[in-house]
C-alpha cells in the first residue's frame, strides 16, 4: 500500500474522486508546504513556490490507484512529500508535481 497526497479535483466530492479514489482508504486532511496549487487545463496541479500550502487528503492506496492516477498525470512526476496532518502529524507520501 502507498500513502498519496490528493488535491484538486481528486478530492472528496469532485470530479475525479469517485473513478479513482472512491474505493481506497482516507486517512485524513493535510496540507503540504513548499508548494502552490495551478491548474492545467483540466487538472489541478502543483508546483514548488515557497512560502504556499497546498490542502488536500491523504489515502492510503493500492498499485491498480496508482496506476491508474499515473495514467492520468502524463505531464507530472510522482514524488514524496511531506503531508502535516490535522492533527500535526507529518506524513510521508507520494503526489504529482507538474513538471511542464
Amino acid at each position: 500500500m502507498i500513502q498519496y497526497f490528493a488535491y484538486g479535483s481528486f478530492l472528496t466530492g469532485c470530479r475525479y474522486h469517485k473513478y479513482y479514489l472512491g474505493d481506497q482508504k482516507l486517512l485524513g486532511k493535510g496540507e503540504v508546504e513548499g508548494y502552490k496549487r495551478y491548474i492545467f487545463g483540466a487538472l489541478h496541479g502543483i508546483y514548488p513556490q515557497p512560502g504556499e500550502r497546498v490542502q488536500g487528503e491523504v489515502y492510503e492506496i493500492d498499485s491498480k490507484a496508482l496506476h491508474k492516477l499515473e495514467f492520468m498525470h502524463g505531464n507530472f512526476t510522482l514524488a514524496a512529500v511531506d503531508v502535516e496532518m490535522e492533527d500535526g502529524q507529518i506524513l510521508s507520501a507520494q503526489t504529482f508535481i507538474w513538471n511542464g
